[in-house]
């Protein structure tokens, strides 16, 4: 009879399966990286600088769309009968709500500033101004300029010409004949303050360079060697598309920029300035993520195929060593039972452990049974603790019930407001107090609705702080303020503010008594 061929162990198999595999793995990861993971991540860098020239865009659009307003509002109230001490007092009073104003005067219909902050230009004869034209042509809004007599007399620092953004309104009378402009001056230093609060306080790194740019494609903000200069570049073309986006240029410079860009789109009734907005970064530094992503991913595979080799070996003569011992203890448990176990297989030592199988086939049955009998147990134990549950969550809705209808038959105005600053919870007392309804106030800013405008930005920082530090010192104290209602008309109040804080809710609340019951 000849020797029969000798048959690989399973031991064998598993150490020449786990160093393949190892292996497999990493020349997989090496090839396929940058056309999977790479372009994900240049991607997401770049989606990453169009979002921030987005953000800066919009916080452009909706500051000047404050100040429009704002400007709107005081030459509404200004028109009719000029009285110079009312229009001093309007501007003064326009000037300290906002020291960025660096520039506010009245002006006759032919152009002579009649009054002006810190008398400024008064007397001066203005009418060849473009702020002053457009304000009659009915343009409001004017872009970035220099004003190098107005610098002079506000001492402008190191002798630069200031810039300013121009917002005029004409006034009228009763008949609707033209009584003066007022034009106000906003200093461009605004634009600095706003890329200052996007850019410097989240960590970002200063080699990000934020670029304002005017319609004309002139650099109002952004590095001093740029501005002032006009750009041509593919950037600049495609934001005038209005859509946000991100592309890789070379600039001027002669260097390799990964740029996002976004444009001006207005805000309300804010028409915009056109106004175009980028966001670079140097190419080298915005894909240095994916270069050390490369970097670690062919270091981590070949020390991972090392390893595994390694592992593959000793784990491979682990995993066959008890299962010898298994089939052992499975004859012996098993003892007295003739077992028939299979001529032959691949594996010489699952032949082994399919002959032990045969023996506990009997013994696995039984364990079958009682395991069904478990099984039942356990299903009668969860419908009971799910009945349970059901009627905990059943106590936790009449709870929630009782607070409402609580809320709803108390006697003193109550409002809810989520930690966004939308109101959630308007009684019977609040709709006869401020004269909205529930429907219409459910979902609204409780700033706009609610707020004067003088304190709404306060307000909002307010929040803003809540949300950053998760303080709020408000909290629990009786607090006397000034609300609006839907009419416009101020309301003197008392209020107590509480919080809740929990995972099911999150929203303020406060109990409101109107002090003109007082007087």
């Amino acid at each position: 009879m000849g020797l029969a061929p000798r048959r690989l162990s399973l031991g064998a198999w598993l150490a020449l399966a786990f160093t393949l595999l190892s292996l497999l793995l990493t020349v997989l990861l090496t090839a396929f990286s940058d056309r999977t993971a790479s372009t994900q991540v240049r991607r997401s860098i770049g989606n990453n600088l169009a979002e921030l020239a987005n953000q800066t865009t919009s916080r452009l659009d909706q500051a000047m769309f404050e100040r429009y307003r704002e400007v709107r509002l005081i030459a509404n109230r200004l028109n009719g009968t000029l009285d110079l001490a009312e229009v001093q007092n309007e501007i003064d009073a326009l000037q300290q709500s906002y020291p960025t104003y660096a520039w506010i005067g009245v002006t006759d219909p032919a152009g002579k500033v009649l009054a002006a902050t810190r008398n400024m230009l008064e007397g001066a004869d203005v009418s060849q101004r473009p702020w002053f034209q457009n304000a009659l042509k009915g343009r409001s809004m004017g872009d970035v300029h220099e004003a190098l007599l107005l610098a002079q007399l506000m001492g402008s620092a190191g002798g630069e010409p200031m810039r300013f953004v121009d917002i005029a309104f004409p006034l009228k009378d009763d008949n609707g004949q033209i009584t003066g402009v007022l034009g106000v001056h906003l200093s461009w230093k605004w634009a600095r303050d706003i890329e200052q609060a996007i850019f410097v306080p989240v960590g970002r790194s200063r080699t990000i360079d934020p670029l304002i740019l005017s319609s004309t494609g002139a650099v109002l903000l952004g590095p001093p060697e740029l501005e002032g200069t006009v750009l041509q570049l593919p950037s600049v073309q495609a934001a005038q598309g209005r859509e946000g986006g991100f592309v890789r240029e070379t600039w001027p410079d002669g260097k390799e920029y990964l740029v996002g860009f976004s444009s001006d789109q207005g805000f309300e009734d804010y028409p915009g300035l056109g106004w175009r907005v980028l966001v670079r970064q140097d190419l080298v530094e915005a894909y240095a993520p994916v270069d050390q992503m490369h970097r670690r991913m062919l270091l981590g595979g070949g020390v991972a195929a090392l390893l595994f080799s390694l592992l593959g070996w000793g784990l491979a003569r682990w995993i066959t060593r008890p299962l010898l011992g298994l089939a052992d203890v499975a004859r012996g448990l098993e003892a007295g039972y003739a077992v028939k176990a299979p001529a032959s297989h691949a594996y010489e030592e699952v032949s082994i452990l399919g002959s032990a199988f045969n023996s506990l086939v009997h013994t696995l049955q039984h364990n079958e049974e009682e395991l069904r009998q478990l099984n039942v147990s356990l299903e009668r134990r969860v419908l009971e603790r799910t009945a349970e549950l059901q009627d905990s969550f059943e106590r936790v809705d009449e709870n929630e019930a009782r607070t409402q209808a609580v809320i709803d038959t108390a006697q003193e105005p109550f409002i809810g407001m989520d930690f966004e600053g939308c109101i959630t919870d308007w009684n019977a007392q609040a709709e006869q107090l401020f004269g909205w309804t529930r429907e219409e106030a459910l979902g609204e800013s409780l700033a706009h609705l609610v707020v004067p405008v003088r304190y709404q930005v306060a307000f909002i920082e307010a929040l803003a702080t809540f949300h950053q530090t998760g303080d709020a010192p408000f909290v629990g104290q009786r607090m006397r303020r000034i609300l609006v209602d839907r009419r416009g008309e101020e309301l003197p109040v008392e209020m107590k503010i509480g919080l809740i804080n929990t995972e099911r809710l999150k929203l303020f609340s406060a109990f409101i008594r109107d002090l003109r019951e007082q007087a």
